[in-house]
């Protein structure tokens, strides 16, 4: 280890300096911890990651194992956050670029380290154990990327799971059954859920935070709308392009819009409100404060999902949407209920929580009985799952 003497070594030294900062502190690992899993003191290692020194190649090659990488992942020039998707003959999974997510560009950078590490990692686990990796809900299908296209693939997508227009309960296990691979893990702050698409194995990982457990409505929402997001990646990557499709004198939906009006159709099938309302003979400006409460809680979703919805069916109506066509019923009561409760807080309680990691926590006890395997890659893996805080006490 010593100083850089030219402008290409101090670039290089830079680099990889920041690099291992970014990968470190992504993975909730200390400087300290760091510096003595790889044997040398915390001070030499801050000058590393300062861009002062660059590493002799032994104490690369520590730092690369310590932190889960290949050696010349320390060394990339362009961002670890990748846009463009990589070939179809890559074996792991790609990771979509975030949508309608208001995070930092750090976060959402850390954020894809994270994930595509414990991607990696669940797709040796499923080696490891000799598992089905293809999902059983087809995930590659044409998209029409209109507000009837996103209605008409979220009612698909229900029948291909076996639930028709009917209430669900648990969609984080309807679509684990379905063979969706569905991990909570740490994210950094702004993050909330991530998602991407396994091109060989035909399946989709979703990577929610775990705190959105203490928000149920929230991670159901954004469950659907990864789901949602999926399918309008899959359509451009394999198919026709989403917006290609649109018919002449439609209007065209954008990816983020396309997500939300799909995870709205799909849990809140259009057909079952339609009716409920209908048997109820609930006219447009009927609605009550009480009534609209019911109908959220039965449905699983928020008060405000809820509303809204009502009102892209026409099945309610507010004298102040003639002034804003994004104003809806009992907005006013929704935004006085969360600035005097706080933004999380939801009206008239919350769904149940729902079971965090349950599929991966049974591949993991089904790893730990397979005879005859090295348990040292297996637990490596548990390693790579611990550093990003995926718990496996399910």
């Amino acid at each position: 280890m010593g100083k850089h003497k030219t402008p290409a070594e101090r670039e290089i030294a830079l680099r990889v300096g920041a690099r291992i900062r970014q990968l470190r502190e992504v993975q909730h690992i200390s400087q300290i911890h760091l510096a003595t899993d790889i044997g040398i003191r915390a001070g030499p290692l801050g000058w590393i990651e300062k861009g002062k020194h660059l590493p002799s190649g032994r104490v690369l090659y520590r730092i690369a194992k310590q932190l889960n990488v290949r050696l010349d992942d320390l060394f990339q020039e362009t961002d670890v956050w990748q846009p463009s998707a990589p070939a179809v003959t890559d074996t792991t999974p790609t990771m979509l670029p975030p949508c309608d997510m208001n995070a930092p560009t750090e976060s959402v950078k850390a954020a894809h380290i994270v994930c595509q590490s414990v991607a990696d990692r669940l797709a040796e686990l499923e080696k490891f154990c000799g598992s089905a990796k293809v999902s059983e809900l087809p995930l590659c299908t044409p998209v029409v990327a209109t507000e009837a296209g996103a209605e008409s693939l979220a009612g698909w997508v229900r029948q291909r799971l076996g639930v028709g227009d009917a209430v669900v309960s648990d969609y984080l296990e309807l679509l684990e059954d379905a063979g969706l691979r569905m991990v909570f893990l740490d994210m950094p702050d702004g993050c909330s859920t991530f998602s991407g698409y396994d091109h060989v194995n035909r399946n989709a990982c979703i990577f929610l935070n775990i705190r959105l457990k203490k928000q149920p409505e929230l991670l159901v929402y954004r469950l659907a709308f990864e789901l949602g997001r999926i399918y309008w990646y899959t359509c451009k990557q394999f198919g026709t392009d989403a917006a290609a499709l649109v018919p002449s004198g439609e209007t065209a939906l954008d990816e983020a819009s396309f997500a939300h009006r799909f995870a709205a159709a799909f849990l809140m099938p259009a057909p079952t409100l339609q009716k409920v309302v209908g048997q109820l003979k609930l006219a447009p400006k009927a609605w009550s404060w009480d009534l609209l409460l019911r109908f959220k809680k039965r449905y699983g979703v928020s008060a405000q999902c809820m509303a809204m919805r009502l009102q892209s069916l026409k099945l309610s109506w507010s004298d102040k949407q003639k002034k804003s066509p994004r104003y809806f019923l009992f907005k006013d009561e929704l935004d006085a209920y969360a600035a005097e409760n706080g933004a999380n807080a939801e009206p008239g309680g919350s769904r149940s929580q729902l079971t965090m990691n349950g599929a991966l926590c049974t591949l993991m006890l089904c790893a730990e009985q397979v005879e005859g395997r090295d348990q040292k890659a297996l637990n490596a893996i548990k390693r790579v799952l611990r550093q990003a805080c995926v718990k496996l006490d399910a």
